[in-house]
């Protein structure tokens, strides 16, 4: 017997020794590979979900029509959003600045109000033009005010009358302390059978949030 033969192993068992551990290692391999693979899938789910800077783009093509707010945000819009420009991919929400919203179609309506003394002149976008801007279809929808007032308004309101997101009052914003910044305006004079309680408790000021479903 050589010296060979005798202290090492012959080649044929080192080979299957070297082929079992290159299996062992190819094995562990690609155990590893598929736990960085799930973690990787696993974020980018979180991610999906995670709440976007206004201005981010979302999954949904629709969103592209709403820009980001440069300014303050003055108006937040939740609920059955379908472009929006804030929240997350599953519930996004539409933020405007007070210049979003006075870049949209504007009305002006002059009327008496029983909050204000005489016939005043208000402008801003139309309720039922800024809802079709940011969602398809809504049934209901709930005003929520700077001091946590809120109230219900019926869509046959902003369906069968002119009611108004006042941003101005006689060609000026509206600060906190004088309705603003934002106001739900009835047209009280075009329509006088409005001016009753049930109207005037949705007549909200100091609007900052409308959540639609």
């Amino acid at each position: 017997m050589n010296e060979q033969s005798a202290g090492c192993p012959s080649l044929a068992r080192v080979e299957s020794r070297q082929g079992s551990l290159w299996q062992v290692y190819a094995r562990r391999t690609l155990t590893f590979g598929a736990v960085v693979l799930a973690g990787m899938i696993g974020q980018a789910a979180i991610a999906a979900e995670t709440t976007f800077m206004p201005g981010e783009r979302h999954f949904l093509a629709a969103n592209d029509c709403l820009p980001a707010p440069k300014g303050a945000v003055v108006l937040m819009i939740n609920g059955a959003v379908t472009c929006g420009n804030a929240g997350t991919s599953t519930s996004p929400q539409a933020h405007f600045d007070m210049d979003m919203l006075e870049a949209l179609p504007s009305r002006v309506m002059a009327t008496h109000t029983p909050w204000t003394q005489g016939r005043v002149i208000f402008s801003g976008p139309l309720i039922r033009e800024l809802i079709n801007r940011v969602a398809d279809k809504v049934t209901s929808l709930k005003v929520s005010a700077l001091n946590e007032f809120s109230a219900d308004i019926p869509i046959s309101d902003i369906e069968d009358y002119d009611v108004l997101l006042a941003t101005q009052r006689d060609g000026q914003r509206m600060p906190v302390r004088d309705l603003g910044p934002l106001f739900i305006l009835y047209p009280f004079d075009a329509h006088p059978e409005l001016l009753n309680e049930q109207i005037r408790f949705r007549s909200v000021w100091q609007v900052n949030e409308l959540n639609i479903k």
